[in-house]
């Protein structure tokens, strides 16, 4: 528990002061609550005995402390303003401490959804989007529940329980003796069920982690899986998940049963250890009836907490086995880092030059090797070759969405990795083969690139890449709202919303990962007509199949198996017996 408070003390530390008032606040509880069974006392050793209260209570009641009626009257009223102060002080610590825990886990939960956004795409590329989800919601509620345990459960008992002790060791040392000789035994049980709990705790979140991403990853792909009806399979999978997690959770189920059965078991051989005990005392005159009633009442108060802390350790698992999952997410190396001394670059002239470039997604295992080009300011640069050569692993070291392993990304001269992420990715728009829509509206998808641009710079944009052409037939306009990952849209509607994005965002260097793959021939028109507007003026490196584009291409560039093979211009390479013009001669034919 305290390793889990150590690592997320960072997150917890701009609220110390409001912690250390709650911890005030659960002291003061604490004293009134050991304070609670003292009017009992005397009630019972003076008021029915008929005689006046000694000691300062005597000195404070004066002459009417030889009125039992008084001296009941104080007792009781003392009672009711003692469990008053405490109710209230319980609430303001309560309230002061859980909203701490909420606001910490707030913090906590921020803090890893900035890092898996920092996290380059070769984490992401690695990861289950549903396993991350969990991580960042069940899981960190786990250390959520730690949190509010520590300030509703422990802190509390643990105070209440080191008072009762100081007060027993105070009125009769071998009750205090009898009160900690079940501590052992405690710990005991405790220590042994606890590792039990936590490894379950931990495979259960890990099948929770299997669940969710089966069925993220299910839903998201529901047009495939209906498509090849693999509805059965899906579920026998999700079965098979869902029974793995039900055998972990029944496992931690039984460990969580047993545990508070051997606690009350132990906490009532206790308890009649300590009446016998007093019983005898009593008996023999050595304790008086109010002080053995004050420490059965005690002795009522001692094991709650004990209990409490106890079942506590369930609770320490769980956020164990969370704590660790969340720490192997905040412990994963950003790859694609901002250096300390890195600068704000400044407005780029669109220069791009790839310098004997090698990379790989696996560092033993590299896709490039020595890669050199260059496009000039203004120029549209294409890189040509079959699929799973390199081409579109090349344009995403241009706005560093990876680093190279070796060699030099260039813009304008100055290394991608001496400048800001902001700067380098903020003058670089990139339209995929595959368009992504966030959740929102088509003029929200049209912004995203461009957060500060106004509604007519927007409707400007989407005018320019052919927008308007389809927008009036949907239901409301710019308005209506895109279903998630844009399903509601065509390929070539969202292909044409991605232009416009990279429109609005007016950037210097445009990076075209195959914008018309896959489209029918009207989609590919507007697409290629919104694509002229969107590239001219503009350096555009284009991963591109179309004669079309290698055809307008200023230089094309060969790519075969992570290297550059040949260079020059549509015409000069299709002079040229090799790859590129068996390429252009399968392309041309009809």
């Amino acid at each position: 528990m305290f390793e889990i408070l150590r690592r997320f003390g960072p997150t917890m530390r701009p609220y110390r002061r409001r912690m250390l008032l709650g911890g005030a606040l659960v002291l003061i509880v604490a004293a009134l609550e050991l304070a609670l069974p003292w009017p009992l006392k005397i009630v019972v050793d003076d008021v029915l005995a008929q005689r006046a209260p000694e000691g300062l209570l005597g000195d404070i009641l004066g002459p009417l402390a030889d009125s039992p009626t008084a001296v009941l009257t104080v007792c009781a009223l003392s009672l009711v303003a003692l469990a008053a102060l405490a109710a209230l002080g319980t609430y303001l610590s309560s309230r002061l401490l859980l909203a701490v825990g909420e606001r910490i886990v707030t913090d906590l939960r921020a803090e890893i959804f900035a890092h898996l956004q920092r996290l380059s795409l070769a984490f992401h590329d690695r990861q289950r989007v549903g396993d991350l989800a969990t991580r960042l919601g069940g899981d960190v509620n786990a250390i959520q529940a730690l949190l509010v345990a520590v300030f509703a459960t422990l802190l509390p008992n643990l105070a209440l329980l080191v008072g009762i002790v100081v007060v027993a060791v105070v009125i009769e040392p071998v009750f205090a003796v009898l009160l900690l000789c079940v501590a052992p035994a405690l710990y005991g049980v405790v220590r042994h069920y606890r590792g039990a709990i936590r490894q379950a705790s931990r495979d259960a979140r890990t099948h929770e982690g299997h669940v969710s991403s089966h069925v993220t990853e299910t839903l998201s792909t529901i047009r495939l899986v209906q498509s090849f009806a693999a509805e059965r399979r899906g579920l026998k999978r999700f079965h098979t998940y869902s029974q793995a997690r039900l055998h972990a959770g029944l496992r931690q189920v039984d460990l969580l049963s047993r545990l508070p059965a051997a606690v009350e078991l132990i906490a009532q051989a206790g308890r009649a250890a300590v009446l016998f005990v007093g019983a005898v005392l009593v008996l023999r005159g050595e304790l008086s009836l109010g002080v053995l009633l004050v420490l059965l009442a005690y002795l009522q108060q001692v094991y709650g907490p004990m209990k409490a802390l106890a079942r506590l350790s369930s609770t320490i698992s769980k956020a164990q086995a969370g704590a660790e999952r969340v720490e192997e997410v905040l412990s994963s190396t950003v790859v694609v880092d901002e250096r300390a001394d890195a600068v704000e670059a400044g407005p780029f002239r669109g220069d791009i030059e790839l310098r004997d470039v090698s990379f790989g997604y696996e560092p033993d295992h590299p896709i490039l090797h020595d890669v050199s080009l260059h496009a000039s300011p203004g120029q549209v640069v294409a890189l040509a070759g079959t699929t799973g050569a390199g081409k579109s692993t090349i344009a995403s070291l241009i706005p560093r969405l990876y680093d190279a392993t070796s060699g030099q990304v260039l813009l304008d001269g100055q290394d991608v990795r001496e400048l800001t992420l902001d700067s380098v990715r903020s003058q670089v728009a990139v339209v995929l083969q595959d368009p992504l829509m966030i959740s929102g509206s088509v003029l929200e998808n049209i912004a995203y690139g461009a957060p500060d641009a106004s509604r007519d710079d927007l409707f400007a944009a989407a005018q320019a890449a052919y927008v308007d052409e389809f927008v009036d037939r949907l239901p409301a306009g710019y308005d209506t709202r895109i279903a998630e990952h844009g399903v509601s849209l065509s390929g070539g509607q969202r292909q044409r919303i991605a232009i416009a994005r990279a429109l609005a965002a007016d950037t210097p260097i445009v990076v075209l990962d195959e914008p018309t793959s896959g489209l029918d021939s009207i989609s590919e028109s507007y697409v290629m007509r919104g694509l002229a507007r969107l590239t001219a003026g503009r350096t555009v490196l284009v991963v591109a199949h179309r004669l079309s584009t290698l055809r307008d291409a200023d230089k094309v560039y060969v790519i075969e198996n992570g290297r550059v093979v040949d260079t020059g211009t549509h015409t000069e390479l299709s002079a040229k017996a090799g790859n590129y013009r068996d390429m252009n001669d399968i392309l041309s034919a009809p």
